[in-house]
């Protein structure tokens, strides 16, 4: 892991360091939050933004000039999580198009997906959304021109390399291939969400 010493000031109220990888922004951002001194501290592919309280600059400075992250520290969850899609149809409106610019057909588009082992890289645009990496060269489509205004939950998109879930219904632009079946939201659980940074994930095609 590398991070600068001293995290760069990008605004009144935010410093930001930038690391090799999405797994050291995560880590780096789980101890940041142990320090206290920040009223959030959000991680990034390669980023990891502490936002303070202005009145607040000198203390934090200080404390972000002698932090050492602890490189031993960098080691997230590596679990391996199966989940079941459906493919296509109403589930996966968009998987047509997505392989007709991949160059596959819908079966060895599926092969592919399903044939490899992704990680959960970071969590955003919404609540529970997972950003996965793990797609092959090749899969970098773009997201929909148009938007939709509500995209079912546990909805599959692709885009940009990246394979992308939806824990919570709302709006959204990636082009949708499937819906996962397995329950991705439990707000009665300790982790409501099941999926977190350094999952591993399997899909599996129903």
């Amino acid at each position: 892991m590398s991070a600068q010493r001293l995290a760069r000031r990008i605004a009144d109220d935010v410093f930001e360091y930038r690391v090799e990888t999405p797994q050291d922004a995560q880590a780096l951002a789980s101890q940041l939050r142990a320090l206290d001194l920040a009223e959030d501290v959000v991680a990034g592919l390669d980023t990891v933004s502490v936002r303070f309280d202005p009145e607040n600059l000198t203390a934090v400075e200080a404390a972000l000039a002698t932090f050492e992250p602890d490189a031993a520290g960098f080691q997230l969850e590596s679990e391996t999580i199966e989940l079941s899609i459906q493919y296509g149809g109403e589930f996966g409106p968009d998987l047509k198009a997505v392989c007709d610019q991949t160059g596959l057909s819908e079966s060895a588009f599926i092969a592919v997906h399903t044939e490899r082992t992704h990680t959960v890289e970071m969590i955003g645009f919404t609540p529970g959304f997972s950003y996965i990496s793990g797609l092959p060269d090749g899969f970098a489509v773009p997201r929909l021109s148009q938007p939709r205004s509500r995209v079912p939950v546990g909805s599959v998109g692709v885009s940009s390399d990246f394979t992308g879930v939806y824990a919570l219904a709302g709006p959204g632009g990636w082009p949708l291939i499937g819906r996962i079946q397995d329950l991705l939201f439990d707000p009665e659980s300790a982790s409501p969400f099941r999926l977190s940074p350094g999952h591993r994930v399997k899909f599996k095609a129903v």
